[in-house]
């Protein structure tokens, strides 16, 4: 895969869990809206990418299909509505194409979208102290 024309930065993922049907814009992203649905599940393992070829392994939440009505796009199933601007913000789209999906020239009418949840693991920062105790431990074995 490459992120961009004449092969400069080519790249390859890593072997690991299944990847996202498309980029997020950042790695800490909450939410992915994916306009002709996806096969992933609720509860899975997946990797975030991003275009520069960085990925980050999280949990699909969870994993609304979305309805469309006249007043704008809905979460089938959620009991709030969907922070729409952070979806738009953290899949890289226009907030008005999401919002009017159907009537965008892409839109499949077989396909139901879908705005899939995620959930980070905690990564544990290393404190101070835990990094001079590893500094004194490689230098005790050189």
């Amino acid at each position: 895969m490459s992120c961009c024309g004449k092969g400069f930065c080519n790249f390859q993922f890593p072997d690991g869990p299944p990847l996202t049907d498309y980029s997020v814009t950042n790695l800490n992203a909450q939410y992915l809206f994916l306009p002709y649905g996806t096969l992933l599940q609720k509860g899975e393992i997946v990797r975030l990418w991003m275009e520069s070829g960085k990925t980050k392994s999280v949990i699909v939440e969870a994993k609304w299909p979305i309805q469309f009505d006249a007043q704008g796009a809905h979460a089938v199933g959620r009991d709030q509505e969907l922070p729409w601007q952070l979806v738009a913000m953290d899949t890289g789209f226009e907030l008005e194409d999401i919002l009017h999906w159907p009537m965008h020239d892409l839109a499949n009418p077989n396909e139901i979208p879908v705005v899939l949840e995620f959930r980070h693991p905690i990564e544990v920062k290393p404190s101070l102290k835990l990094l001079f105790l590893q500094f004194l431990y490689k230098m005790r074995n050189l």
